[in-house]
């Protein structure tokens, strides 16, 4: 198999894995306050990952740019973006959720822009991430306001989550990760775990989760196969792809929740969510619209 073969393969599977964990997710919410539901699945993936770095005998690096790594990853990652997304779509569809997501290549490109010398913005990605923000906008309107203050604030609460999940993909392009892709991610899960548990413990006070089997199983699927398989998946590939062009994920992943969501949940949404969706994918394809053209375009 090549290399470009096997970066297709994870790739497909990431995106796969990432779509059904927004509907994963949803349901576990009604059973589990969100910070503790992020806290035991990152717990969970750490204990996991910590088994395969030991039985596969992987270094962990101790210097100071490790360190940064594990730090940027754990908590504004595993931390900060997974608590705001899970406390968001409290109050959302799960697919609406995934389809706010779909907006960081939109962001990421706008970062990279200022931080990555080799992606600089054209006018082409201005004019694809200003149609990107304005779908946003659309799929507010159409779905946030005007029904319940909780509904506004739960969109907000995701769009916080996705500028916290735009700057470790940048800072690992611009400062290579020294670690291996499962320490990367096991460090981090573990960091990200444990000081979303102290949050939970200071602002969740005496909720607590229902251990039920489908609880149950569905914190084991995200943990195991939406943490350690997609997590590592992710870091393996941010060696082989540009940044802009990995954050493609966004594009097609929520695609997968979009339709899950509907079939699973009953989730149905109104037209201009739809609009705004698809202007929001619009403006991820003109983000990097030559490359895309180019792969689009046949080959003789």
């Amino acid at each position: 198999m090549t290399q470009q073969t096997k970066v297709a393969l994870v790739f497909t599977l990431m995106c796969l894995i990432w779509g059904s964990t927004f509907v994963a997710l949803k349901v576990g919410l009604q059973e589990t306050p969100p910070l503790l539901g992020v806290a035991l699945r990152h717990l969970i993936a750490f204990v996991v990952l910590m088994a395969v770095i030991w039985l596969k005998g992987y270094n962990i690096p101790r210097d100071r740019l490790a360190i940064k790594q594990y730090a940027t990853v754990g908590l504004l990652n595993f931390a900060l973006s997974y608590s705001l997304t899970y406390s968001g779509t409290q109050f959302i569809y799960s697919n609406v959720s995934s389809l706010l997501w779909a907006s960081i290549p939109i962001t990421t490109a706008l970062g990279a822009h200022f931080f990555l010398p080799r992606e600089r913005l054209t006018w082409l990605k201005s004019g694809g991430i200003l149609v990107g923000f304005i779908g946003v906008l659309v799929i507010f309107a159409g779905y946030g306001f005007g029904e319940s203050p909780n509904i506004a604030l739960g969109m907000g609460l995701v769009m916080a989550a996705v500028l916290a999940g735009t700057w470790p993909n940048i800072y690992l392009k611009l400062h290579p990760a020294q670690a291996n892709p499962v320490v990367l991610s096991g460090v981090g899960a573990g960091m990200g775990g444990v000081a979303t548990l102290v949050a939970s413990l200071l602002l969740e006070g005496q909720r607590s989760m229902a251990w039920t089997p489908q609880n149950i199983g569905i914190l084991l699927y995200l943990a195991i196969v939406g943490t350690v398989i997609a997590w590592g998946a992710f870091y393996y590939l941010i060696q082989y792809m540009e940044v802009v062009k990995l954050s493609f994920v966004g594009f097609i992943s929520p695609v997968i929740a979009m339709f899950m969501g509907m079939l699973v949940l009953g989730e149905y949404l109104p037209a201009t969510v739809y609009i705004g969706a698809a202007l929001v994918l619009l403006g991820i394809f003109l983000s990097d619209a030559r490359r895309y053209l180019a792969i689009l375009k046949p080959t003789r």
